[in-house]
């Protein structure tokens, strides 16, 4: 059973913001509460200029890791292919009204292409973190991130295309039945709101919702270990910087070298191995 649309009929709508100085959003919502710059990077040159055609201009190339539909509660597995072979195949699918669900996520963009951190401005946020980890995410319409939350604290900017965001705070952790299985810097949730059994997650009633849609330009911020569903609305590219205290990091890459090396939840996990 999909029960997406009711959870978007009774899910209030994150706060908009269309002007913020550093100083308000670290007082006000940082780490806080989520909220929606609405066009804080509309004058990115990332915003301005890249798409897919952009990316296949670029001279290196890299092998990548993709996964298909939703990645957090469906069972799967990651496939190989090289980024550029990956974006000519998106290009492709739009072109052609092709059905294709394969999402490259968290990718380390700046590695690859280092000049390409000039295009983006996270320092509103970055500043306020001693480590700083930036990903991207490129995708067909229709990838889903089911819910999950995150250790890290998030700012996720919509460069091309629209995606859609249903949110939830840490007081429903219990209420979002949370997943036993390992996970890299986040928990699961057991709850998959497009193919769910009402019955066996009736504590779900009880959780609040905030919704919001990403434009090209805009920027959400969300908090650590908030709850969030994601859907891309279109061909998406976007850029997530996710920021880190030292110890905060230091207990995340622990749990990791444990779980590698067979010691931590080996065999019940997400991983690609």
């Amino acid at each position: 059973m999909d029960i997406l649309e009711d959870v978007l009929k009774k899910s209030k709508p994150v706060e908009e913001l269309t002007s913020i100085t550093p100083e308000l959003f670290k007082a006000k919502y940082f780490n806080k509460k989520p909220v929606l710059l609405k066009g804080y990077a509309k004058n990115w040159n990332a915003t301005k200029q890249w798409d897919l055609d952009f990316f296949l201009k670029l001279k290196n190339d890299e092998d990548i890791d993709l996964l298909s539909g939703n990645f957090i509660q469906d069972d799967n597995s990651y496939k190989k292919s090289s980024f550029k072979t990956y974006i000519q195949k998106l290009k492709d699918v739009e072109i052609n009204k092709e059905n294709f669900k394969d999402y490259l996520t968290t990718l380390d963009i700046f590695k690859t292409y280092p000049d390409l951190k000039n295009d983006i401005n996270f320092s509103i946020f970055a500043d306020l973190n001693a480590i700083n980890d930036v990903t991207a995410w490129i995708g067909p319409e229709g990838t889903v991130s089911g819910f999950h939350a995150d250790t890290g604290k998030n700012m996720y900017a919509q460069i091309k295309g629209r995606k859609m965001f249903i949110l939830s705070s840490t007081k429903y952790n219990k209420q979002m039945y949370p997943s036993e299985k390992y996970i890299n810097g986040a928990v699961a949730s057991k709850v998959d709101i497009n193919n769910i059994t009402p019955e066996k997650f009736p504590k779900l009633n009880n959780v609040e919702f905030n919704k919001v849609i990403l434009e090209p330009g805009d920027v959400l911020h969300v908090p650590s270990k908030w709850w969030h569903y994601v859907k891309s609305l279109d061909t998406s590219i976007s850029i997530s910087n996710f920021g880190y205290g030292k110890l905060e990091m230091f207990g995340i890459r622990a749990v990791d070298f444990l779980h590698r090396r067979g010691f931590y939840k080996s065999k019940n996990c997400f991983c690609c191995d």
